[in-house]
């Protein structure tokens, strides 16, 4: 579950009944056994918590949140300075399924710090494992903040110093942790659908960051970093889009969905 990588997002084998390869208990049986009782526990919140948005909940007219109101079913304005609104808007190709655009009623920087941002509710962590994913599009990058970045998504905002991907006007996509940032090879590409991972998979303080643009057979592994403190609290899924005086009102950045998923 904490690797997309790895079954059950992708086979462990082809199977053919009859035939090689066998099926064995460390390839399939075990992790098939671990794998539902992580999907039925997350029914009852027991041994997994999945909150999972996908922004279908219908937002017919642009509407300039303040902190506290609703953004879709599970997360919330956190701040809005004033020139943001967001509403749904028809998919315009394949694997779009509710779509929230998020864009100026005024151009220019839109109020300014902090930006838009958005989140849910706090969760506390600890040093077990759990995955975070984002598929999301910019329609300009280079009208995103720079030393504090315009575009961010991940456990928290950017000061938090929890492990978060990060785009601004430089390029490329970034990333950060509690010991640092990086900078990735993978260019920010206007308008282009890229689906974000952020894992703990074995509870061993070793974060990776994942990257899906829609061309890419699978997720591509960008980076494995060891935290230097693996005790997280504090942790929500989060986005925020802070623009500079040069953005027009039209730019945008668009959410078609955002989830966590949590060992307990």
């Amino acid at each position: 579950m904490y690797n997309p990588l790895k079954y059950p997002y992708v086979r462990a084998q082809t199977y053919v009944d009859g035939n090689p390869p066998a099926v064995l208990s460390d390839e399939f049986y075990n992790p098939t056994q671990d794998a539902l009782a992580r999907l039925y526990g997350s029914t009852l919140g027991y041994s997994t918590s999945l909150s999972t948005e996908e922004f279908c909940r219908l937002q017919l007219s642009a509407l300039t949140p303040i902190a506290g109101d609703p953004f879709g079913t599970e997360l919330a304005v956190l701040s809005n300075p004033g020139g943001f609104e967001f509403l749904s808007v028809s998919p315009s190709g394949v694997n779009e399924h509710g779509v929230y655009r998020v864009r100026g009623n005024v151009a220019g920087n839109r109020g300014g710090p902090p930006g838009f941002q958005v989140g849910d509710g706090l969760r506390y962590l600890g040093a077990r494992r759990w995955i975070f994913r984002c598929r999301l599009r910019c329609s300009k990058f280079s009208v995103l903040t720079g030393a504090d970045p315009g575009l961010v998504t991940g456990l928290g905002s950017y000061a938090s110093g929890l492990p978060v991907w990060i785009a601004n006007n430089t390029g490329f996509w970034a990333y950060q942790w509690d010991g640092g940032n990086a900078v990735s090879a993978i260019p920010t590409v206007d308008d282009e659908w890229v689906t974000l991972w952020i894992t703990c998979e074995d509870a061993d303080a070793q974060v990776r960051w994942y990257l899906k643009r829609d061309a890419d057979p699978l997720p591509l592994l960008i980076d494995t970093q060891t935290l230097a403190a693996p005790d997280l609290s504090g942790v929500r899924r989060f986005m925020r889009y802070q623009v500079t005086a040069g953005a027009a009102d039209l730019d945008y950045v668009e959410l078609d969905s955002i989830s966590l998923g949590c060992e307990r």
